[in-house]
This record gives C-alpha cells, structure tokens and sequence, in this order.
C-alpha cells in the first residue's frame, strides 16, 4: 500500500482558538466534546479510518503548532474538514475559515499518487486541485475538480514554490510538513490520526490539544470495529 494523507494547515497561531471554533461547529451538529476515551485495541477496519464523518458516532482531532503564524489539524474521520454538515453546501473546513476570518490548506494522498490540493480563503472560498482516488477522480465531497487543474497547485495562496512544478504523492506532502509544520512536522501524517486518535494513545507533541466528540443522536455507524472478514460480510448484508 503506498502513502496516504490528510493533513490541514490553518494560517492562525493559536491552536486552542482553532479547536473553539471546531467545538462551535460540532456542537451545532450534535457533536458533544468530551474527554479522551480509554486506550482501545485497534482493529484491522475501523469506521474512523475509512468510514465518512455522518457515520461515525465519535471524532477525534489533533491541533498543534506548526511553523510560525500557522495551526496544523489532523482529523479521524480523516477528511473530516473536507466533508459537508447535514444540509450545508460547503465543507466544514470553509466553515472554520469564515469563522476565523483565515485561510487554510489541506492536502490529500491517496495510495501515493492521486493528490489533491483544497484552498480555501478567509471568506470560505474554495480552490481545488489535482484529483481524488475513489469513485470519479473529478468529484469530492460535492465539490467538482477540473481537468484544467488535474495537477495539484497553489492557485489562492502564495506557496507553489515550496512544492515545485510536478511535484505529488508523498513529495508533495513532505514539502509541505516542512515548510508549514514547523518543528512538529514529524507529526504530519497520518499515524496521528490512524493510530493516536483511532487507539486514543497520543503523542506528546508541545502546544497541541486533543478533543474527542460523540453523537448525541442514535448510533449511525453502519459497520462498527473489526476484521476484514467480518467487514466484508456485513458489508455484502448492507448492499
């Protein structure tokens, strides 16, 4: 299996701020704070890995300091911030950035080829690139991708240079973490997210907040925590 990402970069140096504004949001979801869950095994499908946000019962962020000036998330569901709220039209993530008046990016690898690029402005609007791994590569979350774009690159915010022309995949990523995850950069990818957040067993990272939120309403995960086997079988049960 090749590299996979889903990092967030929030141009705001307050990491507390950032998980206030989440907080505001989620609440208005019925996404409760509450403290972090006992440490948990892991199992081999987990629905905070590779199940959408509107079918989980619990989310879970990391929001640390990255270079200076900027706030870097890491989310489980893992495009949690890309996804949309029950009857809204844009992400989440435009959202926070209408909330705090900043702009954001988020990059996305999947299997260490597809990548896509998501600006968004102080204002919320969204500027996307490159493409997607699932389904049709031109659609993501709602969002339609461009073929005059299918090359992830700045097109808002000022920073096609870190990356260089042609650049994807893993290199991509890792220009960006370090270019905009400071010291912290380390803690970029995805194992924050796949392994912290999804066994509650979190890194030490200096500055950084950890808040878990549960689902208020009746339990909507389709496919709890389990063996492939056993995946796939409920699986076929739901098609």
């Amino acid at each position: 299996m090749g590299y996979w990402e889903n990092t967030t970069y929030v141009k705001a140096n307050d990491p507390a701020l950032v998980v206030a504004a989440l907080e505001s949001s989620f609440a208005r979801e019925g996404m409760k704070r509450v403290a972090a869950p006992p440490k948990r095994e892991r199992f081999s499908y987990e629905p905070m890995q590779y199940a959408a946000a509107l079918e989980n019962d619990l989310w879970g962020v990391v929001v640390f300091p990255g270079a200076e000036s900027w706030t870097v998330v890491k989310t489980a569901p893992l495009e949690l911030l890309s996804e949309r709220a029950t009857g809204t039209s844009r992400m989440r993530l435009s959202e926070l950035c209408r909330k705090l008046s900043v702009p954001a990016f988020q990059v996305n690898v999947y299997d260490g080829t597809a990548t896509l690029l998501c600006e968004v402005s102080e204002r919320g609007d969204i500027y996307l690139s490159g493409y997607g791994h699932f389904g049709d590569p031109l659609e993501w979350h709602g969002e339609r991708l461009s073929e005059e774009f299918l090359e992830a690159r700045f097109r808002l915010l000022p920073y096609q240079k870190v990356v260089g022309d042609g650049s994807y995949g893993d290199d991509f990523a890792f220009s960006l973490s370090g270019a905009f995850g400071g010291r912290h950069s380390g803690h970029c990818d995805n194992v924050v997210s796949v392994g912290g957040l999804v066994t509650h067993v979190h890194p030490e990272i200096d500055g950084g907040v950890i808040a878990y939120f549960i689902w208020s309403g009746q339990s909507r995960v389709r496919i709890p925590p389990c063996s492939w086997d056993e995946w796939r079988k409920r699986k076929n049960e739901l098609t």
